[in-house]
């Protein structure tokens, strides 16, 4: 895997992130740096990055293995209480955790995302994410046989997306 420079992952992100339907805000674009960087020190961290043919980035994907312990995290109790310990249990044990994919708006529709997302959950037999159903690559996920498991409280909608492996 190639170094993974900050800097550049966050300036991606906030072309990603400012549009609908994330519009996120200016404070949420700047607290970014903070989230990847603790990101990048979570257990069995991954990441995924692609480069245009000048060397721009374009493309990146990253996350890590679900927790056995899903105590004392807002996003797993979001989805323990929309879910239900049990059910969730099921859907997400064991599963590769994909935190973040963006793609830039000029670079989609040429296979990026597809491919940094096959490439995080390669050998994994179940992955979960969560997305905006009007999010742009909630369309990819459905081609690429994910699912939509129910949505999540909050603004913009948003709703569990989950992938089994056909080895499963």
């Amino acid at each position: 895997m190639t170094r993974l420079d900050p800097a550049e992952i966050t300036a991606l992100y906030r072309r990603c992130y400012a549009d609908p339907p994330w519009s996120e805000s200016p404070e949420q674009l700047d607290a970014y740096p903070d989230r990847l960087a603790e990101a990048m020190k979570r257990p069995g961290f991954a990441a995924w990055t692609e480069h245009d043919h000048e060397g721009r980035l374009v493309g990146v994907c990253y996350g890590w293995p679900t927790p056995a312990d899903l105590s004392g995290n807002r996003i797993y109790d979001v989805l323990k209480h929309s879910f239900g310990a049990s059910a969730l249990s099921r859907m997400i044990a064991g599963s590769f955790e994909v935190v973040e994919l963006f793609v830039h708006p000029e670079a989609r529709g040429k296979g990026i995302a597809s491919a940094l997302l096959t490439q995080a959950i390669a050998g994994w037999p179940k992955a979960w994410l969560i997305t905006s159903p009007q999010a742009p690559a909630a369309k990819l996920y459905h081609r690429l046989g994910w699912r939509e498991a129910g949505p999540l409280p909050g603004e913009p909608p948003l709703a569990l997306y989950t992938f089994e492996s056909d080895s499963t």
